[in-house]
Parts: structure tokens; C-alpha cells; sequence
């Protein structure tokens, strides 16, 4: 829909984005997500862990999102700021490159008759558990100042949600913290209270 825009209305939207970054001013129609629940394969249906909620947020706040992160990546690429054995998430790098790092540490010293440890940790759900005030200190100390320090700012804070289950949408929550168990105490108590 975007792509097929008039000039005149391209041009609003560009408006927008650019009062958005200069002004610092973030609509909160872009806070708001809704929360679809989708059962997992093979799980028990009413187990509320056993959904995966996704979330659908406004299409024209992504796309400004993707142009933030643009020129975010660019920043951090071009002044070095990322350390090189991060490679997740990153142009011509691959979370594969770890396992051939790893495959190659093992082969290594197998033939030295030497041994390799490795130790794997998975944070559950990993996103959701980001301190932001942390995440916000640190891109202080990386020199991420101004007006993109203004845009994630505001991205993260006072975000609310809505739970919906087949046409039924719950009442409107703020997020208070993202955390593992967030979603699942957000849907019982939206299952009780929004009934």
C-alpha cells in the first residue's frame, strides 16, 4: 500500500517522519501493539505457555523503524563500534561464522590431542528481558547522542498492548517491564478480568 502511494501523499509521510526525528516527537498509535497468540506446534492448547504471541504493530512506524535502524547500523559499522565477534544481525556476517570458529577450535585441538570446552546459554526470550535503562547508558557510552538517542528513547518507553483472541480484543495495558513471563500473566489476566 505504501509503495503505491501518490506523490502528495509520499510527501505527507515524509513530513511526518521528519517532524518525528527533528521534533522528537513519537506517535503513540506507533507504541501500540496488538498480541496475537498462535499455539505452538504440538503444545497443549490450555497451557498458556504454550503460545507464541507475535505482534503487530503499525506498518508505517516500521518502516520508520527500519530507517532509524539504517542508519544506526551505518553508524556503529563505520565508527567500529561493534566488536568483531558479534555476528548476529550483521551484513556479511552469520551466526554460522561461531560454528565454524567452534568446528575449527575442536578439529584444532583433536588433532594435538589437546580438548575443547564449550558452554552454550540461551536466554528465553531475550528481547523481552533487555533493561532498558541500561541498554540506554550504553548507547550514551558508544556516543549514540541526539536525535537517534531521542527516536530509541522513546521507542521503548510507555509502549501499550492488546490481546486478541479470534474478534475479541482485550482492554488496553501499559507495559510496565518486558520480562519472560510478561505475556503469559498479561493473558491470565485478561482472560479473567476482560471477559
Amino acid at each position: 500500500m505504501l509503495q503505491h502511494l501518490s506523490k502528495r501523499s509520499t510527501k505527507l509521510l515524509l513530513d511526518l517522519y521528519y517532524r518525528v526525528w527533528t521534533e522528537g516527537t513519537f506517535p503513540s498509535a506507533w507504541r501500540h501493539s496488538i498480541i496475537i497468540p498462535v499455539l505452538k506446534s504440538g503444545k497443549d492448547p490450555q497451557d498458556f505457555t504454550s503460545y507464541r504471541p507475535i505482534r503487530l504493530t503499525s506498518t508505517v512506524g516500521k518502516v520508520m523503524e527500519k530507517l532509524i535502524t539504517n542508519r544506526l547500523t551505518y553508524h556503529l559499522e563505520k565508527n567500529k563500534l561493534l566488536t568483531n565477534v558479534q555476528t548476529g544481525f550483521r551484513k556479511g556476517k552469520s551466526t554460522t561464522d561461531h560454528i565454524i570458529r567452534l568446528q575449527d577450535a575442536i578439529n584444532k585441538y583433536n588433532n594435538n590431542k589437546g580438548y575443547s570446552v564449550a558452554v552454550f546459554v540461551d536466554f528465553q526470550a531475550a528481547y523481552d528481558m533487555v533493561w532498558h535503562t541500561g541498554l540506554l547508558c550504553k548507547l550514551k557510552n558508544m556516543g549514540i547522542n541526539g536525535k537517534m538517542f531521542t527516536y530509541i528513547k522513546q521507542f521503548l518507553f510507555n509502549r501499550t498492548i492488546q490481546v486478541r483472541v479470534g474478534n475479541t480484543l482485550s482492554g488496553t495495558h501499559t507495559v510496565k517491564k518486558r520480562h519472560a513471563a510478561g505475556f503469559n500473566n498479561l493473558t491470565h489476566t485478561i482472560s479473567r478480568d476482560d471477559k
